[in-house]
């Protein structure tokens, strides 16, 4: 749950990070990797003494559903619910019935918030947890945080014991019904208590990656804040801290799939991001923390542009802008703020880091490039409707000038693109996946599909002389940030052919997604080549799946090119 003063909370058996262990990649996904085991789990269920076996059904991601041999456990929440509850229904003979343990242990805390590359960690907490009994209920409360959670048993009795730190519950019988449901009720508060934000209903999308996407966005990272404010996180567990960029494609999934309640949580996203968060120079930093404060403070060029851009999709869609900011300033005041990044020497805008959220081997990011001229343009766009005042022929210029600066720094003839150069005229040879804006210039109409810069950098972001190319039998486009293929390296790989008309390489792309993603439909981060070596790398990463949502949900209406391409009604373009 968001928390007014620490961002997040949440209740966990997870040992607590070393500290010292802090910008040490091996120890910082040791410690994700220990998130998905069941050892963890804060809350358990033991049937005659052990947990049951149970597989999962994820046709529904909106309810997750689990089986076992007369068991069936669902998980489910209502609309703006500050509560999850487990439903376990029991249908065995009356002398088959096991005994039926509930164990609660573990703390309510800020999570650890491990990075793989550091740059302002937070300080521990010094929170203590407490249990107490209350009726059948247990409640678990942190004095210093002002949080509280309490876990209610309905459906039979139960006897709690409380000791060493954890509850333990037994369920009383009731031999007579031939089903029992027992229901397990977890509800969360703070001192000050935000409102919920879970998904209303089941998405009906036919593709079970795009509907675990969505169910996904809205009921667990496009969380609420406050009144009309709604933050949307990275993940829920693993770094619940909001990227702009990260967010950008999910508010970009849900203006796509334009579900119930879905133009609602981007307009509350927006005013969050415009008015909530804290940038007293008007910059958005490499992440932010739930309630809006500053968490990493490296820039990012794209984490400045994306929040604009969202804004322009809003727009588009809608034909408003949220109320409640005042746009004829905060606009400006945004823009100000990226202008101020771009350098007068070289006419680009420069970035501490890159998109992997690594340090900038060289400060002129091809990519941020390509996204400042888009985000120029659709700024132009509002200023030509009026949307706001902003003046649309110098946000034109900036947008010509970015072009002008591009070709003369990155382009070279037939040649691929550089990742990134320098003042000095260095270049880096390298394509990341998160690389989204180089894979969508031509959509977005940067450049056209047959440009042979653009057709270059993709046959090399594709290819072996690319070092985040990585062979094998599921070969792919990935990262050094995480080595292996990532899913935003097939989202590409989907773009790619998109952009050329190649549909048997878009289906083929599909399937590869399809064949990594985890059972309840979520995409990893990155997966292993070697597909008998089956490794797939952070669970709960909703910008891959987002991303696929946004650009397949648009592409399957024909509406890609409405929604993105540039919109020029007086363009000073030569």
């Amino acid at each position: 749950m968001p928390h007014p003063t620490h961002g997040f909370v949440e209740l966990s058996a997870l040992p607590p990070f070393d500290e010292a262990d802090r910008g040490n990649p091996v120890a910082t996904r040791r410690h994700r990797r220990a998130m998905t085991l069941v050892d963890h789990a804060f809350l358990s269920v033991q049937l005659d003494g052990a947990l049951p076996e149970l597989s999962p059904d994820a046709r529904d991601p909106t309810c997750p559903r689990w089986t076992a041999a007369g068991l069936v456990v669902r998980a489910t929440t209502e609309p703006g619910a500050a509560a999850l509850r487990q439903e376990w229904s029991v249908s065995l003979p009356v002398n088959a019935l096991p005994s039926m343990r509930i164990r609660l242990r573990g703390t309510l805390d800020r999570p650890a918030l491990a990075e793989i590359t550091e740059v302002n960690p937070p300080e521990p907490t010094g929170s203590t947890t407490a249990f107490g009994l209350s009726g059948q209920s247990v409640t678990i409360s942190t004095a210093d945080l002002g949080a509280t959670a309490i876990v209610t048993v309905r459906g039979a009795p139960i006897e709690w014991a409380i000791g060493n730190g954890e509850a333990a519950g037994v369920v009383v019988w009731a031999p007579s019904l031939p089903t029992l449901v027992l229901t397990i009720e977890v509800s969360m508060g703070v001192r000050v208590r935000p409102t919920g934000s879970a998904g209303e209903a089941a998405d009906h999308e036919p593709d079970a990656i795009v509907r675990r996407a969505l169910a996904y966005i809205r009921g667990c990272t496009a969380l609420t804040v406050g009144p009309n404010e709604r933050t949307i996180l990275t993940d829920h567990r693993v770094l619940p801290l909001s990227w702009t960029r990260d967010a950008y494609w999910q508010a970009l999934a849900l203006l796509a799939a334009d579900g119930p309640g879905d133009r609602e949580r981007v307009a509350d996203h927006l005013r969050w991001l415009w008015r909530r968060c804290e940038r007293p120079d008007g910059r958005w930093v490499r992440s932010h923390h739930a309630d809006g404060r500053r968490k990493d403070l490296a820039f990012q060029a794209d984490q400045q542009l994306y929040p604009i851009v969202e804004l322009a999709d809003y727009w588009r869609l809608t034909g408003e802008l949220p109320a409640g900011v005042n746009w004829d300033r905060e606009l400006p005041r945004a823009w100000e703020a990226a202008e101020h990044a771009i350098s007068a020497e070289t006419g680009l805008i420069g970035s501490e880091e890159n998109a992997a959220d690594d340090p900038s081997t060289a400060p002129f990011i091809a990519a941020s490039q390509i996204l400042l001229w888009y985000a120029a343009e659709r700024v132009a766009e509002l200023g030509d409707a009026q949307a706001l005042r902003i003046d649309a022929r110098r946000a034109r210029l900036r947008a010509t000038a970015t072009r002008a600066a591009f070709n003369s720094r990155f382009v070279h003839g037939a040649a691929p693109w550089p990742y990134a150069v320098n003042a000095e005229g260095g270049q880096v040879s390298y394509h990341d996946a998160n690389d989204l804006p180089i894979a969508l210039a031509p959509l977005w109409g940067f450049c056209t599909e047959d440009d042979p810069g653009w057709s270059q950098t993709m046959a090399f972001a594709f290819g072996s002389a690319n070092p985040a190319w990585f062979e094998g039998a599921r070969a792919g486009l990935g990262s050094v940030h995480t080595p292996g293929p990532w899913t935003l390296g097939d989202v590409q790989a989907w773009i790619r052919a998109r952009i050329m008309g190649d549909r048997r390489s878009m289906a083929e792309c599909l399937s590869r997604l399809r064949s990594v993603a985890f059972d309840d439909g979520m995409l990893p981060e990155a997966y292993s080549a070697d597909p008998l070596d089956d490794r797939r790398i952070r669970h709960w990463f909703a910008w891959p799946g987002a991303a696929l949502a946004a650009l397949t949900l648009l592409d399957r209406d024909e509406r890609l090119s409405e929604r993105l391409a540039v919109r020029r009604l007086a363009s000073i373009d030569p």
